[in-house]
């Protein structure tokens, strides 16, 4: 309980002094670069003061990242950050409507291009993915969890196919992402953090421009399973190559 009181007790004040410096710089300066910056520093002092050491393997199977959609699953709160840190990338995401809604943090993802969906609103959603298609044609990189929420059990869900639509039309690359023990220290449903390693295994893209419309439950299928045999992989501590701390 303490570590999540000291990462809340960072966060608050930081995610507000940070969007209030950040937005103004990206004013004057025309680039959302210093909201990055701003959050990559954030997000790595919070990451240690929960205890949160990053084992990466494959960093370099993402390449360029412009125009690509990393696609992981999704256990824990600790997932997004821990990707944000291990991957050194500037990726948007699809995210709830409601956290455009948030102090400060609201801001600065509507003023970094992310995407907010309301899942009530087939319309409005259609909207955000044709929203993602474009930045990601503009050469952006996207964050996509297509479980859509995070497991309890840990075990792979099945996925949606929004993000996947998007991919194809913006013909991007896919990044799969295996993503494990971050539900261990910090499960869906509780508010303690415990200190551990989070595992990160990037694996071989996928080129989604290769898929036409009606082949995307195919491509839904080959990331899924790409995905789950890392995960069984990861989780018999079989890595199989070098490991980056």
């Amino acid at each position: 309980m303490l570590r999540a009181v000291a990462v809340l007790l960072f966060l608050l004040p930081y995610t507000a002094i940070a969007a209030v410096v950040g937005l103004a710089l990206a004013t004057l300066t025309g680039s959302v670069g210093p909201l990055y910056r701003f959050g990559h520093w954030g997000v790595r002092r919070a990451l240690r003061l929960a205890g949160t050491r990053i084992d990466l393997q494959g960093r370099e199977r993402l390449g360029d990242a412009r125009n690509t959609v990393v696609m992981s699953n999704h256990v824990s709160h600790l997932d997004a950050p821990v990707l944000f840190e291990a991957l050194g990338i500037d990726f948007k995401a699809v995210v709830k409507k409601e956290i455009f809604g948030w102090p400060f943090l609201g801001r600065v993802l509507r003023r970094a291009g992310f995407a907010a969906v309301d899942r009530s609103d087939r319309r409005q959603a259609a909207r955000s993915l044709s929203q993602a298609a474009a930045a990601l044609r503009d050469g952006s990189c996207f964050l996509v969890f297509p479980e859509g929420t995070r497991s309890r059990t840990g075990e792979l869900g099945s996925f949606k196919k929004g993000g996947f639509v998007a991919a194809i039309e913006a013909s991007s690359r896919i990044v799969p992402v295996a993503v494990d023990g971050g539900r261990e220290l910090m499960p869906k449903g509780g508010v303690r953090i415990r200190p551990g390693v989070v595992r990160v295994r990037v694996l071989d893209p996928v080129e989604a421009g290769s898929y036409s419309y009606d082949d995307r439950d195919r491509l839904v299928a080959d990331v899924h399973g790409r995905i789950a045999r890392a995960l069984d992989e990861l989780r018999a501590g079989a890595s199989g190559e070098p490991t980056t701390a």
